[in-house]
């Protein structure tokens, strides 16, 4: 019985230890890609559409974040065509867009941007509420436009309902507290 027990011992001992082999792995390399943006061409048009590192950080500021991660000079030298006299570039996101209209030398004429479901700045949540009690808001739209990298009109269309009843309302932030809000 002895000589059994030992015997399968070494048995299990021998196959465990030819059963296990060393596997010597390649070098796994990580590198760090940042913020990407993807381009899609359809011959004058040019549409750039953004990759974020997190959720927002496009509509947090979308003027900013396009100095950030474009430069339009880099853009007009690698298209090599002196034949533009202006380029309007395009980026996207989930969200909506932002248009920003360049002249030949790389200067910012002007810019158009659009967003629809966005999160509302404080300024103009805390006046749709004073405004509204009691009524939900349904969708929203952010547009703003300017010359350069300066917003000159910007408004937000929300729409909110209450039971039956709907509106459309408009909120210039610029005039909150001034004037109240418009709606139509």
């Amino acid at each position: 019985m002895r000589t059994l027990i030992v015997l399968l011992l070494l048995v299990g001992f021998i196959s465990t230890s030819q059963a296990q082999k060393i596997t010597q792995l390649e070098e796994a390399k990580v590198s760090f890609a940042p913020k990407a943006i993807k381009i899609s061409s359809n011959l004058d048009n040019y549409v750039f559409t953004v990759k974020e590192n997190f959720a927002g950080e496009f509509i947090k500021n979308p003027m900013a974040f396009m100095q950030e991660n474009f430069d339009i000079n880099t853009f007009i030298t690698s298209i090599d065509n002196d034949d533009y006299e202006e380029f309007l570039v395009t980026f996207k996101s989930s969200k909506g867009y932002l248009e920003a209209n360049y002249d030949k030398e790389g200067t910012l004429v002007k810019t158009s941007q659009s967003f629809k479901d966005i999160v509302l700045p404080l300024n103009v949540r805390r006046e749709l509420y004073k405004n509204h009690t009691g009524w939900t808001m349904v969708q929203n739209k952010y547009l703003a436009s300017g010359k350069g990298d300066r917003i000159d009109k910007e408004v937000y269309k929300i729409k909110i309902e209450n039971g039956n009843k709907r509106q459309n309302i408009k909120i210039d932030p610029k005039v909150i507290g001034v004037s109240g809000v418009a709606s139509n």
